[in-house]
Parts: structure tokens; sequence; C-alpha cells
């Protein structure tokens, strides 16, 4: 049967606004345009009173998101709050059975729900309503109300509608990725200025004196991290370094690396020994940590005349001896308890003589702690397997330390954030 061509002529004007929905969504990234636009466009080219489109929200309930015509000649995010409950109302029907549905008298259907129209004064007659999926997610549903100069709508207008939802899920569908994207960006560049900020705080050189050398290497798990060192000249004899690691990774661990790291430079003075260094440390640092944070750190004062080191831990790694014969030896230093927990540190000092040729390895637990595809960690037995030789260089200690924990992990993630202090006479 052929159609009249005032049908032929409703429908192609019916199909001409889905390709005009379909160039919107090419052309519009922003959530506060794009659904507005659909709507109107669906408004106008279906010539009905209203559209409205509901989303799911974190209840699980339908929450009114953006509305066009009806009691307010504005298009857009509605002033007041409409919600509809899972099942209850031709959306909420809609929604829960996953079937558009065409309400031709409204008040004659027991499921309409009639809070909607007291609240914004509207009157409803006829109703079109689609659910939107994507995925087989839910993820709402798009409704028209009242079609102009008809008293219901019909079979042709349930067609197309189909179409517009279908259309909608896709636009809501894209631009939650666009969203999810842009966060991912955002996040992104947070975290490489949170990473410059945070090397901005360890040292930019070591100090390379005739014949006493450094070398150092920092890697955080994530992005940045909690772990911190430093190398201070206090006086031409005298040389200060320590290496610590803030409890937790991410952003709240690098805080307060950064915090920690500032007061010390601030306490540091010639003279001043690691004990009583750590003391006032800990004093200024305990009740300003975040709950349940505290920082293992070891202090050490370096006598270039002497080649004598005091050494002061707090809660921190054991250090590792490497001797030029190859052989290795753990010094076990009497520690005191993390900084931050406790308002009095009871520290004591431990003093070593570093002949030439001897490199002290300071570290964080990230390296003992280094973890392979089986669960299996470094520990201190590969370490000291990897210092059992000799070494001619600072950088060397810490380039084989370096390579030997990469090759343990066997390419699994790392687990700790991982520092490595190493130095020595020549």
């Amino acid at each position: 049967m052929s159609l009249s061509p005032v049908l032929l002529e409703r429908q192609l004007k019916l199909y001409k606004g889905l390709v005009e929905v379909s160039a919107l969504i090419n052309a519009i990234t922003e959530s506060t345009e794009l659904l507005p636009a659909i709507l109107e466009v669906a408004r106008r080219v279906m010539e009905v009173e209203a559209a409205s489109l509901f989303l799911v929200n974190a209840d699980n309930e339908l929450e009114l998101a953006c509305a066009s015509g009806g009691s307010s000649a504005q298009t857009g995010a509605p002033t007041t709050k409409i919600i509809v409950p899972r099942g209850r109302g031709i959306a909420g029907w809609v929604l829960e059975h996953g079937e558009a549905l065409l309400v031709a008298d409204a008040y004659s259907d027991p499921r309409f729900f009639a809070d909607a129209d007291k609240k914004t004064g509207f009157r409803t007659r006829s109703i079109l309503c689609a659910p939107l999926r994507r995925k087989d997610k839910e993820i709402g549903v798009l409704q028209l109300l009242n079609p102009l100069q008809r008293d219901a709508f019909d079979d042709t207008d349930m067609e197309v509608f189909r179409a517009y939802g279908n259309l909608a899920a896709t636009a809501i569908d894209k631009l939650r990725t666009i969203d999810r994207q842009r966060e991912q960006q955002r996040v992104a560049q947070e975290f490489a200025f949170a990473r410059e900020i945070q090397a901005s705080f360890l040292p930019q050189s070591l100090p390379q004196l005739a014949h006493l050398h450094f070398a150092a290497n920092y890697r955080p798990a994530l992005n940045v991290g909690g772990d911190f060192y430093d190398v201070l000249e206090l006086s031409p004899d005298e040389i200060y370094v320590v290496i610590g690691d803030v409890s937790g990774k991410g952003m709240p661990a690098a805080l307060l690396m950064a915090q920690a790291l500032s007061i010390l430079r601030l306490i540091l003075k010639p003279g001043l020994s690691p004990v009583a260094a750590m003391a006032r440390w800990n004093a200024m640092l305990s009740g300003h940590t975040i709950r349940g944070m505290f920082i293992t750190a070891m202090l050490g004062r370096i006598n270039l005349a002497t080649r004598q080191i005091e050494l002061c831990s707090a809660g921190h790694c054991h250090p590792f001896l490497a001797h030029p014969a190859g052989t290795v030896e753990e010094i076990k230093i009497a520690g005191s308890p993390p900084l931050g927990l406790l308002p009095e540190l009871p520290a004591r000092s431990h003093a070593l003589k570093l002949e030439p040729g001897d490199w002290l390895v300071l570290y964080t637990d990230g390296l003992i702690e280094s973890f392979n595809r089986d669960e299996v960690p470094l520990d201190r037995e590969g370490v000291e397997k990897l210092l059992a030789r000799r070494f001619d260089r600072a950088t060397d200690v810490v380039d084989v330390l370096t390579a030997g924990e990469l090759n343990h992990r066997q390419g699994a993630d790392p687990h700790d954030d991982l520092t490595i202090l190493a130095f020595g006479f020549q």
C-alpha cells in the first residue's frame, strides 16, 4: 500500500532530523551543549511540546538530566530536581523492562508517574519513551511528551523515536569516553607536575671531591613516591648524608617526603650530631604527619679528615659495607622507632671508619623487598651477592644494584619505591 504524500513528507522530515542529530554528535564534544541540542532537534523535528532525558544515577534511579520545552521555554539542565524510582512511572518501567513504549493517554495508564507533572505544572497527554543502552549497560531513558496538533503519538513516531534513542545513547557514551580521556589527561598532567616538584626537592647533583665519591639512584614505584635522599656539605670537613622512606606511595607520601626533607635542611648545622639532629627532626614532625603515616630514615655524618662515619637510624634498613676484596657485611645499627610516631625519639649512634676502596651503601626497602613474578624477594642475600666484587667508582655500585634489582623482577612491576645512595673514599 502506497503512503500518502503527507505521510511521506512527515517521514522524510523525521529522518532528516536523525541526520541532523548524527551531525551534532560528530561536531559537539561538550555534554552541556550536545544533550540539549539533541533534545531540541527531537522536539522540533517530531513536533512535540517537550523532550526529556533521564540518566541512571548513583542510587540506580532515574534522574532528570536535561529537558527541552514543557513548562519552561529554556533547554538544558533542569532547575527542579526530579527523581523517578526504578520501576515506577513510564520512564521507570521502560528502564526496568528495556523496551520502548508508546502511551496514547498518560493518565489512563496505571504506570504513569504523575509527580513530575505536579512538580513542574506541565500536563502530560501522550508519551514516547525509549531505553538508552550501550554495550549492555543501562544509561537512562529518552522521552517525548505531547505531539503538537495531534492527540497522541502513532507507530510512525515510534519507529523513528527508537532511532533517536540509539543516537542519544551513542552520544552519551561518546561524551563519557571523552570525559574519561580528559580526566586521564588531567591526572597525568598533575602527576607530571608532581614529579617535577618532587624532583626539585631531591639533589640535582652530588658532591664529587678528590678522594670522596657519591652516587645515587631514585625510582618511584608510581608516578611519585615517598623515598628521598640528600648529601649536604655543612663545612669543609663535614658532610651529612640522609636517606628516608615515607610509609605508603603516591601523592600523600610525596607531600610528606617534601615536608620532611625541607625540615631536615633547616635543622642541620655544622657540629650537630646525627643523634641530636634526628631528635629535633622527630620533634618537628611529631603530631604533624597524616594519621597512620611515618618515616624511616638513616642520617650519617662524614668526617673528611678521619674518614669516620657516624650513623643514626630511625627504623631504617641496615646499610651494607662492600670491601675491595669482594667481601660484604651488613652494618647492624641499633635503631629507634620511625619518625613521627612518638614525641621523643630514643636515638643512638653507630660509628665506623671507611678505608680506601670501601663503599657504604644506604638504601630503602624497595631494594631488598623487590619481588619477581613468583613473589620471591631479592632479599639481603641477593644484595650481598651483587655487591660481592670490587668496585672502582660509586656509580659502579649503584649501577650494579639497579641492574640486579631490575633483572630480579623479571618484568614484574615495582613493589615499592627504590632509592640507593653509595659513597666511599679512594
